[in-house]
């Protein structure tokens, strides 16, 4: 007769991945949070959360390049429209760079003067398009993460919501940037105001201050894709986790990337290739993020959701 198989006669790979399992299932049992975080990523993974963020970056990504030629018009309907600046520029231009190279730079700066009108046509139409379609991809995903099935779509209807859905992010975000900024510099003021902008450690003041408004900030924007994008019934105050859960999260992100621009700061290379890949892939984890949000708040306890 065979001996019955042991846990040593199991190949080394198979003994760890169970050793592995159990002792993730004995830490799920012992902490709630970490089984929580354990069923949210479940439920990310089963919605396809990875694809669908790579949808929304591609997007994201080229709505980057309108709002350059968005900034570019601007600046050209600046200095078309005060003779006296663009004299200026010219004249600097020449004395940086004389000879031949200096008047192809100031050619180059006439014509894009110039077209000024045109290149901002362009550039608010391809930003209409690839900001639509933003919203488009991170409503779908985002819905699906949220209700944990395929949504049915209405062309119209779905539409219509992406431009309601695009216009209440911009005006939160501006609120957002206001209110931040705006606080920032009164507190500043303030304090120099009182002559308490001298004392040692009051940066520390500053600092809180301006993390405590940049999280209100991030906390808005989190609660308007829960509530707007996902377009649920569920109320504000039962969401709020979930967004200040994704307003701590957004703020690492945030970090990460300074930190990763401060890196390649240094080297002319990396900042001109890795700048690009950098921002590609910062947008592609702050989506990914997002939707791992969305999974995180739906498997809240008092939320009930479908379980996947």
């Amino acid at each position: 007769m065979s001996r019955p198989a042991t846990d040593a006669d199991r190949p080394v790979v198979t003994r760890l991945v169970t050793r592995g399992l159990d002792t993730l299932d004995r830490l799920r049992r012992q902490w709630p949070w970490f089984d929580h975080l354990a069923r949210a990523g479940r439920r990310y993974d089963r919605m396809d959360g990875d694809l669908m963020a790579a949808g929304v970056t591609y997007f994201a990504f080229l709505s980057l390049f309108p709002v350059v030629l968005l900034a570019t018009s601007v600046a050209g309907l600046v200095l078309a429209g005060d003779t006296p600046l663009r004299s200026q520029l010219i004249r600097a231009i020449r004395e940086a760079v004389p000879g031949e190279t200096g008047d192809v730079l100031v050619r180059q700066v006439t014509d894009a003067i110039s077209g000024s009108r045109v290149t901002g046509i362009v550039g608010a139409l391809l930003f209409v398009y690839a900001g639509l379609r933003t919203m488009d991809k991170l409503r779908i995903g985002v819905r699906r993460v949220w209700t944990g099935r395929l949504v049915e779509a209405a062309f119209l209807r779905d539409n219509l919501r992406d431009v309601l859905s695009f216009l209440t992010l911009a005006v939160v975000g501006l609120l957002s940037i206001a209110l931040t900024g705006g606080a920032t510099t009164a507190t500043d003021w303030v304090l120099r105001t009182a002559g308490l902008d001298e004392v040692p450690g009051i940066f520390l003041l500053t600092t809180v201050v301006g993390i405590v408004l940049a999280l209100a900030g991030d906390t808005a924007i989190y609660l308007w894709l829960l509530k707007v994008v996902t377009h649920t019934r569920v109320g504000l105050r039962l969401l709020l986790p979930g967004a200040l859960f994704g307003a701590v999260g957004f703020e690492i992100l945030k970090v990460l990337g300074s930190l990763y621009l401060a890196l390649i700061s240094g080297s002319v290379t990396a900042s001109t290739f890795g700048g690009a890949v950098g921002i590609l892939v910062w947008i592609n984890l702050v989506f990914r993020f997002a939707f791992f949000t969305a999974a995180w708040t739906a498997t809240l306890p008092r939320l009930r959701t479908p379980p996947l």
